[in-house]
């Protein structure tokens, strides 16, 4: 069925500039009179006289019947194959898609977050998250309240026992080895310097020392004997300058003792 004279379809241009309009049917014509009500044309309403009226923007639509051919390697598929397997390839693929800006955008910020997980490891990254946010040491209790909370432990009970010792306030004599880098260096161990120690009496229990001091900053040399007051922290793994590694108990320190002959 046909449109009625003069009429126009939703999307069309609502003005004939070149026509005259009946200001009740709303109608264009060329004549002098309404083909609908025969009203004779005002003035103000012919052709050339009427104000012009603005185009409206027109909507776009993406499903709008149109077939767009996506190379295979443009595909949703490949695309987030890619993000999970090759994250900058991925990206770069997705940005030269022909895809919506706004799933672009979303899947930019997927590719990125799926690359430092894959860089980092989650573990990692919600560990030194937590370390940011919360001091490896307790920070709230004063250094006599601190060493007095410290149960005293043997390097042997602290190594047999580290899990048993996570979190808990503990004071163990040992000397120092060497010093010693985390092997997660994701956030560099922060400031954090560590010491590789054994029982002073030269027994195998070693031991890993992070330097979290609150106070009485200082660093230690092979031989130095130490009474370390701190937390466990479970097991780590090291490795030194030689890049010779360790795994084994970990303890952050919070206070510490230097004995001195």
């Amino acid at each position: 069925m046909g449109r009625m004279l003069g009429s126009f379809a939703d999307n069309q241009e609502l003005d004939r500039p070149d026509l005259n309009k009946c200001p009740d049917c709303e109608c264009f014509f060329a004549g002098d009179n309404c083909p609908l009500c025969g009203k004779e044309c005002p003035e103000n309403m012919r052709a050339g006289n009427r104000p012009v009226v603005k185009k409206k923007k027109q909507k776009r639509y993406s499903d709008s019947g149109r077939v767009t051919f996506v190379e295979w390697y443009h595909s949703w598929w490949f695309i987030i194959i890619m993000l999970f397997v090759m994250p900058i390839a991925g990206i770069i693929l997705l940005i030269t898609s022909p895809h919506k800006k706004s799933h672009k955008i979303l899947f930019v910020i997927l590719g990125i977050v799926l690359f430092i997980i894959s860089t980092f490891g989650i573990g990692n990254i919600i560990s030194n998250i937590s370390d940011m946010l919360d001091p490896p040491v307790n920070t709230s209790l004063t250094k006599e309240e601190y060493m007095a909370k410290c149960e005293v432990v043997t390097p042997e009970q602290f190594y047999r026992s580290a899990d048993g010792y996570k979190d808990q306030f503990v004071c163990v004599k040992l000397k120092v080895i060497k010093n010693v880098t985390f092997t997660d260096d994701f956030y560099n161990d922060r400031d954090y310097d560590c010491y590789l120690c054994e029982a002073d009496n030269g027994s195998e229990y070693k031991i890993v020392i992070r330097d979290c001091l609150l106070a009485d900053k200082q660093k230690f040399i092979s031989g130095d004997v130490i009474t370390v007051y701190g937390e466990g922290a479970g097991d780590c793994s090291v490795y030194d300058y030689e890049y010779n590694d360790w795994h084994g108990p970990c303890l952050n320190m919070a206070y510490v003792v230097l004995e001195t002959e």
